[in-house]
This record gives structure tokens, sequence and C-alpha cells, in this order.
């Protein structure tokens, strides 16, 4: 009785993870917000934290307008575009 016991928690035990993997792999992120162009949404001031690189302990609180976080989302997207476009353009020399 004891060994049906123990194969059926072993049984369990092994298919839990596999389970959560698999519900993992098929969530579906939500669409990304967008937002609206009315005066008061763009100039709402949004916070966020932002942690520095090379430091565990250090976070330091980002305040800025959605107008201002959507503009420096799309400089960050530009630059990575245009390093992505010169990665391996390199006159030979």
């Amino acid at each position: 009785m004891l060994k049906y016991a123990f194969l059926i928690a072993a049984g369990v035990s092994l298919s839990i993870p596999v389970a959560a993997q698999t519900a993992a792999q098929t969530t579906v992120e939500p669409p990304p917000i967008v937002v609206q162009n009315t005066k008061s949404e763009v100039n709402r001031v949004v916070c966020k934290k932002q942690e520095e690189i090379g430091s565990r302990l250090g976070a330091k609180k980002v305040c800025m307008t959605v107008k201002q976080w959507q503009d420096q989302a799309d400089a960050n997207r530009e630059d990575v575009e245009r390093l992505q476009q010169n990665t391996g353009t390199r006159p030979s020399g």
C-alpha cells in the first residue's frame, strides 16, 4: 500500500513542473497599452523605478511625462535599429 502511495506521489510531483512549464510557454503577452494623445494624458507625470547597472541595490526613481517616456522609447528603438544595421559593415583596411 505504501508502495502505491509513493508511486502516485512521485508521478504527481514529476508532472507538476511539466504542467507549469507548458502553461508558461502558452501564455500570451497582453497587447501594449496605447496611450491616447489627449493633452491631459500626454502631460501626466509617470514615475518608474530604474535599476542602476552594476549595482544590486542602486535604483532610482525617474519621473517624466507620458510624452517624454514615449520620446525616450522611440529614441532607444532608433538607436538599436541603427546599431543592428551597422553591425558587420565596417570598412576593411
